[in-house]
């Protein structure tokens, strides 16, 4: 259920923020670009090494686990008893990432006040872009 709050947290984020309908793959220097793809190939790679060793003989004979390992039960009374403070630690970080999110993806302009006032910002339109 956490996972699930904090995963719909980040779409509302995401979706507040509005996305840029143009171009979204478009750009990036070509450094970033091979690493993006030096990343994908090591995952793929690592997905294979993983499924070739749970379908291969090395791991044959797995640990005995309890049946209570791993259950939604199991998971919350660690979270709440031995990993607490790392669990809130957790929450804190997630929402200073949602408001810094936000607080980066909203942009303003400065505009003076007619007759020699003081600049103030506003926020721009989110159908707005820059020329």
């Amino acid at each position: 259920v956490y996972a699930g709050a904090v995963m719909v947290m980040f779409l509302f984020v995401i979706a507040y923020l509005g996305g840029r309908a143009d171009a979204p793959w478009a750009g990036g220097s070509p450094i970033l670009q091979t690493a993006a793809v030096v990343a994908a190939v090591a995952l793929l790679v690592e997905v294979v090494v993983v499924l070739g060793l749970a379908w291969g003989d090395d791991l044959k004979d797995p640990a005995e686990v309890s049946d209570a390992f791993g259950s939604p039960a199991a998971i919350g009374e660690l979270f709440l008893t031995d990993h607490l403070l790392a669990f809130e630690i957790t929450s804190i970080v997630l929402l200073v990432a949602a408001i810094g999110g936000v607080v980066l993806g909203t942009t303003h302009e400065r505009t003076e006040v007619a007759g020699g006032g003081d600049a103030r910002p506003l926020q721009r339109e989110s159908g707005e872009r820059r020329p």
